[in-house]
């Protein structure tokens, strides 16, 4: 925790003993400024080193949530103003007051008056002036151990405060107070414990502490603890005991069978608490008692005080719940997080008191959060709808692909293994020229045709056998590759016999040398049989 940061004030003025923490968590801040909505908090006179001035809340994601001066709107720094709080501020300086507060509870639910004040410096003591003249002192000054002044009725040590083994041996016990640890909207709370002679301290709630006529008592004890050890002279009687009968008062400790205490006690419990069912159950008993039994001017004062609070209370935590209503509705318009903010409203709109227009409110707004996220929850399917279509789509698309990648790669490997065999072919056809082009000649020179099996029985060349139809017009393209365009092609010597499949071969090489050959068959044959003559005459 940063200690350089101010955590405690106190409400409505510089000179209120009103304590309250500032929460640390952003959420718990928020809820405590609406409840808090219509306070002012201050940096108390009544707080160690405190300079009286405003302060405010910071609400923070990167460090706690803390007090602040509100700043000079002038913007000028006053040395005088300089707040000792700043430097050494921490949670706990504003313990003392919190103990006041729960010390002045105490007494009052016992119907105790007393005067309670915080003498020099602050933080060092509590003290509680009985009406009777009774002193109680709540020691607080770590630095130094109580005096054990005569005049002190009781002392109340507080926490850290050290009592010797002679002091201890000789009162029998001490009366200790701590906090709790505990702290809820801004307050903590106390406990108190009795701490005996060679025993550890033994702690408990502060209300089972009773104030009798001359001591302090433990409730689920049945001995009496005494005040603190007798004297021979001076000895200190309170002002209840004389030799005469005591006179009834109000200050008096209540009768336990003394209803009327015990129901405005019940009240301010439940105010404590912040325990909406319990107000309304005690504020009904201090109502029915005011109506039916038959009390006297400072009994009913008290009663209608005590009902005061309790209705104050229910007014603030209506103004409260209204608030959190209005706030929630603008969150859920404004379409942010309202979660928290529905918790707290929740939770308020269950209490007892709740009025049919405040949760008609809160209804409306449980049905239009459920609304958007019905809403939600649809956006969410088409969107996911919508995601898996895409999914399905890209799925469909990228299984296309790699078809169509795998076909691309197949017809590669086929086209390749084409151009192979076909290259291979080429090669096979090209050994084969010569061996041709040598029997053609051979005929020419004797005046003879030749057929393939002639060519190949002549020539000794069995591959000629295994030749297609497409191989030989690519072998004759070949063999007639040097024969000068004004002389016959050699292979007018292996077609001229005139078969129909001759004549096509015959066309095909012409058209692949770029030679004329004519479309009617008698004007082909005659013009083979001119060009074989020719090509006889040429070479014998």
């Amino acid at each position: 925790m940063d200690t350089r940061l101010i955590q405690t004030a106190v409400l409505g003025d510089p000179e209120s003993d009103e304590p309250v923490i500032c929460p640390e968590d952003p959420e718990e801040l928020k809820a405590f400024r609406l409840e808090h909505a219509e306070n002012t908090w201050w940096c108390g006179i009544n707080l160690p080193g405190g300079c009286g001035r405003r302060l405010i809340t910071r609400l923070c994601t990167d460090k706690i949530c803390h007090f602040a001066h509100v700043p000079d709107p002038n913007g000028i720094s006053d040395p005088e103003l300089s707040c000792e709080r700043r430097r050494r501020g921490n949670k706990h300086d504003a313990d003392h007051l919190f103990i006041k507060s729960d010390i002045a509870r105490w007494l009052r639910q016992q119907n105790i008056d007393a005067d309670l004040a915080l003498p020099a410096p602050i933080g060092s003591a509590i003290t509680a002036r009985f009406v009777d003249g009774r002193l109680l002192v709540v020691h607080l000054d770590t630095s130094c151990a109580p005096t054990w002044d005569d005049d002190v009725w009781q002392y109340i040590l507080g926490p850290g405060c050290r009592v010797s083994i002679e002091v201890l041996a000789q009162r029998g016990h001490v009366l200790r107070t701590r906090m709790d640890g505990r702290s809820d909207r801004g307050r903590r709370f106390v406990a108190a414990g009795i701490e005996r002679a060679g025993a550890s301290t033994d702690w408990f709630d502060l209300s089972n502490l009773k104030v009798t006529a001359d001591s302090i008592t433990v409730a689920d004890e049945a001995h009496l603890l005494s005040p603190k050890p007798t004297r021979d002279s001076n000895q200190f009687i309170p002002a209840q005991q004389s030799t005469a009968a005591p006179k009834p008062s109000s200050t008096a400790v209540p009768r336990s069978q003394d209803h009327r205490p015990l129901t405005a006690r019940r009240l301010d419990t439940a105010i404590y608490e912040n325990s909406p069912s319990r107000i309304n159950s005690a504020l009904l008993s201090v109502e029915y008692v005011i109506a039916h039994d038959d009390l006297d001017e400072d009994e009913l004062a008290a009663l209608r005080a005590a009902h005061g609070r309790g209705q104050r209370w229910l007014e603030k935590r209506a103004r409260l719940r209204r608030t959190v209503l209005d706030q929630l509705q603008e969150r859920v318009n404004a379409h942010t997080d309202p979660a928290a903010l529905n918790r707290q409203a929740r939770e308020l709109v269950c209490e007892e008191g709740t009025t049919d227009e405040d949760r008609a409110q809160f209804d409306a707004i449980q049905n239009q959060l459920q609304q958007r996220a019905a809403e939600r929850r649809e956006a969410e399917n088409r969107k996911k709808a919508e995601a898996d279509r895409a999914a399905q789509e890209a799925k469909r698309r990228a299984a296309e692909e790699r078809r169509r990648a795998a076909e691309e790669r197949q017809l590669a490997l086929e086209q390749e293994e084409a151009r192979k065999e076909e290259e291979a072919r080429i090669e096979r056809l090209k050994s084969l020229v010569l061996p041709v082009r040598g029997g053609l000649k051979l005929a020419a020179r004797k005046g003879e045709t030749r057929t393939w099996q002639e060519l190949q029985y002549k020539t000794g060349t069995r591959e000629l056998k295994s030749l297609s139809y497409e191989d030989r017009i690519d072998l004759l393209a070949m063999v007639e590759q040097k024969t000068p365009p004004d002389e016959p092609l050699w292979s007018v010597l292996l077609i001229a016999h005139g078969d129909r499949e001759a004549l096509a071969m015959h066309r095909a090489v012409s058209t692949r040398l770029g030679r004329d050959a004519p479309e009617n068959d008698p004007e082909l044959i005659a013009q083979l049989t001119a060009q074989r003559a020719e090509l006889q005459r040429l070479h014998r």
